[in-house]
């Protein structure tokens, strides 16, 4: 099995990047190769809205940091992405991932069964760390999830480590570290009889 992990926090050392990273450990555990992506360092824009991607390219234009993380996902079987809140969305570097991920759409992607550039049979973990409570941000969810529908994640699975009393105390609540054990046993066991 193939991962990819992308982790959108500004801080190497914050919840989000600890709960993929438990994620990671447990997939290495189980034979799987790991590649990891830390957003903050990468140096890359945002989309131009140039839209040759959906007219005379298969891809995106820009040729930056980005390049050879979407090409991984392209191999990937699972891809993990991990973000922190803030002021009510993802993090800013999250965002800016997140609008070049436009590229993998296909041109008809609104009215097309098959709407993504991915192979078929990808998996997400989409992992958010918050200080407010579960009930709230819930939009975020369903937001990004339509992204990851578009770009062709057939299953895909949140996290939330919500109710963050102190954001620089490192520790994922047991809910979220039971989470994550699941579904690096769930992936893996569904890549070992694919």
């Amino acid at each position: 099995m193939k991962v990819v992990t992308i982790l959108g926090s500004p801080r190497k050392n914050s919840t989000s990047t600890a709960i993929a990273e438990r994620f990671n450990a447990l997939a290495k555990a189980e034979g799987a190769t790991v590649s990891t992506y830390f957003l903050n360092e990468m140096d890359y824009q945002g989309c131009q809205g140039c839209m040759a991607c959906k007219t005379v390219r298969e891809d995106c234009a820009l040729k930056d940091g980005l390049t050879p993380l979407f090409e991984e996902m392209h191999r990937a079987d699972v891809v993990v992405m991990a973000t922190p809140v803030y002021f009510g969305d993802v993090s800013a570097q999250f965002k800016g991932f997140i609008d070049r991920v436009y590229s993998l759409a296909k041109p008809d992607f609104p009215t097309n069964p098959e709407p993504s550039r991915l192979p078929k049979g990808k998996k997400s973990l989409f992992i958010i760390s918050q200080g407010a409570s579960a009930q709230e941000h819930t939009e975020i969810v369903d937001r990004y999830d339509r992204y990851f529908t578009l770009a062709g994640f057939e299953e895909r699975r949140v996290i939330r480590d919500c109710d963050r009393v102190d954001p620089m105390v490192i520790e994922p609540s047991k809910d979220s570290l039971s989470a994550v054990e699941n579904a690096a046993r769930d992936f893996t066991q569904a890549m070992a009889t694919a």
